[in-house]
């Protein structure tokens, strides 16, 4: 009984390590670069509204 406890606890170690490894690998740094550039773009298109063209 006792080998069939330990089972799931393996199995959540190794689905836990996958998951931690996909966050830290892959979604932190995309949503990283998505705010970054969505920051910047916002920041471009207030400037183009607010500001106008540049001028000389």
């Amino acid at each position: 009984m006792s080998d069939n406890h330990n089972e799931p606890e393996v199995h959540n170690k190794a689905s836990e390590w996958k998951t931690f490894l996909v966050l830290t690998v892959c979604l932190f740094p995309a949503l990283s670069v998505a705010l970054i550039g969505a920051y910047g773009f916002g920041i471009w298109f207030l400037q183009m509204f607010l500001m106008g063209p540049p001028g000389h």
